[in-house]
């Protein structure tokens, strides 16, 4: 899968000598064209793993559960300032199963969700071509993917402002595994 993605960055987005990473955007039909400088793009993936959860206590106790399927959702602030990208990344501690945070499109960023700030990178021009390309190959979700099974889906949101798109990544295409 994860070659299959790389060959579509390769052989639809290739890096042409002295592209910028303005030009890059503005040759695809991109929540990204509409980022300007001091701006922000948020990106909210939730995909369901295989985990095992384990919880520390204050007293150095460590509880473990048994292997289950959890939710993992991401946000990453993709900011535009003079001369660079910026993307903050973010984790939730807000595992519930299913990505029941994806049930609709009116995502509101909820204060349960427990989003810990994790780290912040200057975007290369591969990540950019990664968010280019995800974006492209993901499809618009309909409400058959909003419903609430162990079959759900690797969904991601992309927001500026009031204006965002909700897609269905098929495969097992993650950000923080494509970006970092």
């Amino acid at each position: 899968m994860r070659f299959s993605f790389l060959m579509f960055i390769l052989f639809f987005l290739f890096d042409v000598k002295g592209q910028s990473k303005d030009s890059l955007i503005s040759s695809y039909n991109s929540i990204l064209n509409k980022l300007h400088e001091v701006d922000s793009v948020i990106y909210y993936q939730c995909h369901v793993e295989d985990a095992v959860q384990q919880l520390s206590t204050t007293s150095d106790q460590k509880i473990i559960g048994k292997p289950q399927k959890y939710a993992i959702t991401e946000k990453y602030i993709l900011k535009k300032n003079q001369t660079d990208f910026v993307i903050d990344y973010y984790t939730s501690s807000y595992t519930i199963f299913p990505n029941r945070k994806f049930s609709g499109l009116k995502i509101r960023e909820k204060d349960y969700w427990n989003f810990k700030k994790e780290k912040t990178i200057i975007l290369n021009l591969e990540g950019l071509k990664t968010l280019l390309a995800i974006e492209k190959i993901g499809k618009e979700a309909i409400e058959y993917d909003y419903a609430i099974t162990k079959y759900n889906t690797n969904q991601l949101i992309i927001k500026n402002r009031k204006d965002f798109k909700q897609l269905v990544i098929d495969g097992n295409f993650i950000l923080n595994k494509l970006l970092f």
